[in-house]
């Protein structure tokens, strides 16, 4: 091969590799660079004051421009929950949750859409509940409140028809209950990318505050929320408020389990009363306190109220032996027991008192109760 063929397939051999490498990174426009720039975030750039619509134990909450999660197990209060948080739009105050501002005589618009309840259950929830919580208000509900049930319409339905509503009532606080329904798979990661991004985009673009209703896993130890939704929703929502229904009570509590901004420490306690509507009162386990305001003592509390018997019965759990650990666990969660120090102290007067006795394994060295006049298992 001569030096003017070798050139040749040097050459044609180059051009091979320049083809077959990386395309050529396109450089940015001005248009996109621009686009970036808008963007931009520094200590001098003006921005609107975050705007809370409520306060909750005088904790700023439900803040406009942002997505807020309801989330709980099957009936744990979710609605009521919603409920109060709808009438406190038409009024100053319900419960612990009051109107951030005091302009009770201007009453927050309202969106509820609601996907999961018949229609009939809807329309009670309003007449029977929010509008009994709301009766001080004098608003006309016909221009502030505004609730759909779109159960029976399909999800792409139900989609388009939740941003149709945002943009055509514009409200303060627009609740989505539930948002699951808005996909086909509670498990599909693009659809959850996908509604998370136009709820954020309409949530901003309209400065309200939209609620997004979601069930917990089954499982009584998992907290989270279900599926891909559920994950997406965490990471975007502004914060979490989660229910519950207390076992072995009629109470039920909401606890403010995150935020990105300050965090309630303290819980909200309701019961649902004779006639049906949900009242404040006190966390089961908060010692009482006497006339004059002070804590009564544990060992007055063990003495006047407790009814020991019926306390280690039911922290058994129908067994008649069980770890010393397990029981105690019971008893913490479910019996009403203050504390650690409380549960010992009720255990000394239950042996006392010849009602149960404990002892160790010979082997295992494990500590186990029982009732009197049963056998230790070994």
């Amino acid at each position: 091969m001569n030096e003017q063929s070798f050139n040749l397939v040097k050459d044609s051999q180059a051009r091979r590799r320049q083809s077959s490498g990386p395309a050529e990174q396109k450089e940015p426009t001005q248009q996109e660079m621009d686009e970036l720039y808008s963007e931009r975030i520094t200590p001098e750039t003006e921005l609107p004051p975050m705007q809370p619509l409520f306060r909750m134990f005088d904790v700023p909450c439900f803040y406009r421009g942002e997505l807020v999660a309801d989330c709980g197990k099957a009936k744990s209060g979710k609605t009521t929950f919603l409920s109060i948080l709808m009438a406190a739009c038409l009024t100053q105050k319900v419960l612990a949750l009051e109107r951030y501002t005091n302009q009770a005589d201007s009453p927050l618009r309202v969106l509820w859409i609601d996907t999961e309840q018949s229609q009939q259950s809807t329309q009670e929830i309003l007449k029977e509940r929010i509008i009994p919580l709301s009766v001080e208000s004098v608003c006309d509900l016909n221009d502030t409140f505004y609730a759909f049930n779109l159960r029976g319409l399909g999800f792409e339905k139900r989609g388009k028809m939740v941003d149709v509503a945002i943009r055509a009532i514009q409200p303060d606080i627009a609740i989505i209950d539930g948002v699951k329904d808005l996909m086909t798979d509670i498990n599909d990661a693009v659809q959850a990318t996908l509604i998370m991004e136009k709820l954020m985009a309409l949530a901003k673009e309209k400065n309200c505050c939209i609620v997004c209703v979601l069930h917990q896993n089954k499982s009584e130890q998992d907290r989270n929320m279900r599926g891909s939704i559920g994950t997406e929703l965490t990471n975007k929502a502004f914060e979490v408020f989660q229910c519950e229904c207390i076992e072995e009570s009629d109470m039920f509590k909401v606890t403010h389990t995150y935020s990105r901004k300050q965090k309630m420490k303290r819980r909200l306690y309701y019961r649902i009363n004779n006639d049906g509507l949900p009242e404040e009162c006190c966390d089961y386990q908060e010692r009482p306190r006497d006339t004059q305001g002070r804590w009564v003592s544990t060992r007055a509390q063990q003495e006047s109220d407790v009814d020991l018997p019926r306390l280690f019965t039911t922290a058994m759990e129908g067994r008649t032996q069980r770890p010393f650990s397990e029981v105690m666990a019971v008893a913490l969660k479910k019996c009403g027991v203050i504390d650690a120090k409380a549960y010992y102290a009720y255990f000394s007067l239950a042996e006392e008192q010849g009602l149960i006795r404990k002892q160790v394994h010979p082997e295992t060295g494990v500590t186990w109760v029982e009732l009197i006049d049963n056998s230790i298992p070994f």
